[in-house]
Order: structure tokens, then sequence, then C-alpha cells
């Protein structure tokens, strides 16, 4: 079972007459210009700027780059796993289209780990074969791979001795050539500045600390720009590697099913634990039905109110549900079977396992949103009910795989990751737990107005639009909030044009604008100029 879970299988070309090529590009100098492009690339829509539209940008550009490299190699891609474009594309365009800082970071590293994913499988292997481990593991495999490989890309573009020989030849008398000018140019500078007020002043700005910190960040940009160079020359390298006998993660595997080996149990013992844990949720599941689904009677009559009872123990049971997830896998992967019939009494108890955490995690779904509706909504509440709902996809995706293909349950588990980060761009979070604390409100008349202000840019048309309801210390709140809001564009107004353009970012400033048009008054702010001034373009002196 180990070998379903974890390993993967041995890799089949998909060209069966195409033939190894060698482990060095055709044209490695090609490869180079491109990374060094890309680098510059970087260092352009990135250095010392907000992070918008730049970022998808650059993520198309790095798989345009690794298609024509594809191209000039002649090397064929595994077009099964290229469905990782896609969903790589769409999470680098949700990171310049939502604000909320945990969904953009969700985005980012959905971005990252899918492009690692890509330069892993992009012309070998089968995806759907990489063991559960494998998937946050393997990145950092790709990222090893990566910083090891421009090396040979170098020396095979470069005549590293040819080199070396003429460095040694022309930089010796240039070293001496310099040190007898300094005292030369020392003197003479001297005398010209003596001589004419306006060059002694331009010499004292060259000679200044400020002209010193210039050439520290020429130099700390030229290496971001070598080092983004770098990484993705050896990404390139990697991804379009020789065909191999063994997957990507096949060490990973291989070291895996080494550990195991020695704490490995019996079929009984894993039993004994499991069957112990089925009647435990039994005995929980029995309460539920009875109590929890079974309406406000019973629970009056075990002395409990019903919101005393139910508005609790949300996050202890899906704390449960991912540990009992934990605890089957780790239990598949270290028990010894040696029949058909004990891998069949195995996957019995274990799909009982299943459905009593699957009705665990609908109590806990009903006690959140009892819990939503006496004190309102959080961005950890909405959190906590859309990983829920996915992890009893997961569940249900475990129960059906360990009976028809055990070996596909970790590329499952990793489409319900991807579908929960989708699941969140597409409900838009803040605006989600913004939108329903609104309805709340109109309902019982209470709401959370310091709250809503914690809310990141996507939430600002309906916080906006629900202002003007509230009354007193709330409307107070919200009106200062949105006050500083707008101040905030008016002295940062290259956050929302170039590389910098983000949707949301724009989208919040135009209901702002509006909201001060139709009105609002501000409150003094500390920028030069009146706040509600519409932003000018970035120049090279507001970066």
């Amino acid at each position: 079972m180990s070998d379903e879970i974890l390993s993967s299988a041995q890799h089949s070309p998909s060209n069966p007459t195409e033939q190894p090529r060698d482990s060095a590009f055709a044209a490695p100098r090609r490869a180079l210009l491109i990374a060094l492009a890309l680098g510059w690339g970087f260092d352009l829509l990135f250095y010392r700027r907000a992070p918008g539209i730049s970022f998808p940008i650059y993520a198309l550009l790095v798989v345009v780059a690794l298609a024509l490299l594809s191209l000039s190699e002649r090397v064929r891609p595994r077009w099964s796993n290229l469905w990782i474009v896609a969903p790589l594309l769409f999470f680098a365009a949700m990171f310049a289209i939502r604000s909320n800082f945990v969904l953009s970071f969700l985005n980012f590293a959905a971005t990252l780990a899918l492009l690692t994913l890509l330069a892993a499988y992009y012309s070998q292997g089968s995806l759907p074969s990489l063991g559960l481990l494998g998937y946050p593991f393997l990145p950092l495999g790709t990222l090893g791979h990566a910083a090891a490989r421009p090396p040979k890309l170098i020396s095979g573009s470069v005549d590293l001795k040819s080199v070396t020989a003429r460095t040694e030849r022309n930089v010796e008398p240039l070293l001496r050539g310099v040190l007898l000018a300094i005292p030369v140019l020392f003197i003479f500078t001297m005398l010209l500045a003596s001589a004419d007020l306006v060059f002694a002043e331009q010499v004292r700005e060259f000679l200044s600390i400020e002209i010193l910190a210039d050439i520290l960040e020429w130099l700390w940009r030229l290496a971001l720009i070598l080092g983004a160079a770098w990484f993705l020359a050896g990404g390139f390298a990697y991804a379009l590697r020789p065909r191999a006998s063994s997957e990507p993660g096949g060490a990973l595997a291989k070291v895996l099913e080494t550990v195991g080996k020695p704490v490995s149990m019996g079929y009984f013992e894993a039993g004994v634990v499991v069957g112990l844990v089925d009647l435990l949720f039994l005995a929980f599941v029995r309460v539920q039905f009875e109590y929890l689904f079974g309406g406000q009677a019973n629970i009056s009559q075990a002395g409990f109110t019903y919101s005393e009872y139910a508005r609790r123990g949300f996050f202890e049971l899906v704390s449960v549900a991912v540990l009992s997830l934990g605890l089957v896998l780790g239990l598949q992967w270290l028990t010894r079977r040696r029949s058909v019939r004990e891998g069949r009494a195995a996957r019995t108890l274990n799909s009982l396992l299943i459905g009593l955490v699957l009705v665990i995690l609908a109590s806990a779904f009903q006690r959140l949103m009892l819990y939503e509706q006496a004190y309102g909504y959080t961005e950890l509440r909405v959190l906590s009910h859309v990983f829920m709902i996915w992890l009893a996809v997961g569940l249900v995706w475990f129960f059906v795989t360990q009976w028809m293909r055990p070996d596909r349950f970790a590329v499952g588990a990793f489409v319900c990751a991807l579908g929960f980060v989708t699941t969140l761009n597409a409900i838009n979070l803040d605006a989600f737990v913004a939108r329903q604390n609104i309805a709340r409100f109109h309902l019982t008349r209470k709401v959370d107005a310091w709250y809503l202000t914690t809310l990141s840019d996507d939430a600002l048309p309906w916080v906006i639009s629900f202002a003007d309801s509230l009354r007193g210390k709330d409307q107070e709140i919200l009106s200062d909030h949105l006050d500083r809001r707008l101040a905030w564009y008016a002295e940062h107004p290259a956050a929302l044009y170039g590389p910098s353009f983000h949707f949301g970012r724009w989208q919040a400033y135009g209901v702002l604008q509006q909201w001060h048009d139709e009105g609002a008054e501000l409150d003094p702010s500390p920028s030069s100029r009146p706040a509600h001034e519409p932003p000018r373009p970035p120049t090279e002196g507001n970066r």
C-alpha cells in the first residue's frame, strides 16, 4: 500500500521512437540570453514596485520562454501534463485581481508551486503518479535542480579556458594602470576644482555619500537580475532535460519506502487502531443525530440551551477530521498486508471511518453556521467553511480511490487544494465577508464596524454603499477609515499605474473617489496636495 500512495510509476516516453538527447542544450547561449532577459524583466517589473499586473505578465513570459526554448531544442512536451499551465496562469492573474493578503499569498504560492511542477513534468513523467508527499517536497527538489544546472549551460556556451587566459593577460595591466592614474587624477582634479566653482560643486556631488549609495543599489539590482536569471536558466534546463528512467519524485519515494520498512506494523495492530477509533466516532455521531441534528427539544432535556450546545467545537471537529485522514494514510504506509483478504478488511474499516468523519464534518459545518449567525462573519470563519467543503470532497475521493485506484489519491488531493484556493477567489473572500455581515445587519441591526475597516480593498465597494446605513460612532468609524484609504491613494499614485496596476486597488480608488465626489468630507490629509486630487501617472521621481 505504501507503493500506492507514495511511490511513482516508471516513466515511459510519450514517443517510443524518440531517442534520448544529449545532456546539454543544443544552443545553450540562447537559453542563457533568454534567462538574462527575463532577469532584467524581473528587475523592471518588480524592483521597488507594488505587486500587481506585473506578476501574471511575468508568469506568462516564463511559460512562453519555456515553450520557445522547447521548440528551438526540439523537445516535445508531455501533453498530458500541460494542464498545469491553465491553473498556473489563473492563479497568477488572480494575484493581480484580489487584494486580500491571505488570498494573495495563496495565489502567489500556488503559482510558484505550479511553475515548479511544470518544470519537473514539462517533457516527461506522469503527474498523476506523483506520490502524496511528492507534492509538497517536489518544488524544493526542482529549485535544487535549477540552482545546480546553470554551470553546465555556461560551460557549454563559453570557452572558460580562453576567457581565463584572456583575463589574466588583460586584468593585471589594467589594475596597474588604474593604480598609476589615481594620484595623477587626484592632482588634476584638485587644480581644476580650484579654478572653477561649478566644476568644484559637481566634483563634490560626485564624491558625496549619495553616489556610494547609488552604486550599492545598482550592485544589488544587478545581483537580483543575475539571481533570477540563474534560477530561470536552471529551471529551463531541468524542464528540457534528457529522457529519464524514473519519475521526478522517484528518489523521494525510495527514501520514504526505506524509512517505512523498519517501523512497519502488522495488519492486526492497524485494524485494532482503526476499529477502536470507529467505535469512538460512532458514539459521537449518535450524539450528533440525537441532539445537534435532532432539534432543540432534546438539548433542553439534557440541560443545555441550543446556543450553549451548538455554538462551539467547530475548530476541534475540523482538527479531528484532518487528523483522521492523516491517521488512515499513515497506517496504510506502515501496514504490511499479506493477502487480498487483509487488504479488503482494511479498506472496509477505513471506509467506515471516512463515513463517520463526513458526519463529524457536517456537525462542524452546522455549528460554524450557527456561530456566524450569532456573531457575524470573519475571514477565518469563511476560510474554515470553504476548507471543510473541500476536505469533504477529498475524503470522498479517498473513499473512491482506495477501492479502485489507490495510486490516484494524491493527484485528487492536489486538485482539492487548487479547488480550495479557486473557491476563495471565486467568492472574493473579503467581499463575501462584507456582504454577509451587511445582510446580517439588516436582519439583526448588529454589525462590527471596526472589523469592516480591517477588510482589504476587495470589500470597499460594499463597505462604502453600507456606510450611509449606519449612525453615530459606527458611521464615524467607517468614514474615518475611508478618509484614510483615499488619502493613502493620493500619496501613492504609482500603485495605480504601470506594472503596479492592480484591479482591486483600481476598483477601490474608483469607488472612494465617487464617494468623495458625492459629498463626503475628508479629514485634513498629511499630503502636500488635496487627498481627492486624482493621482498623477508615476514619474522617475515618485516611483
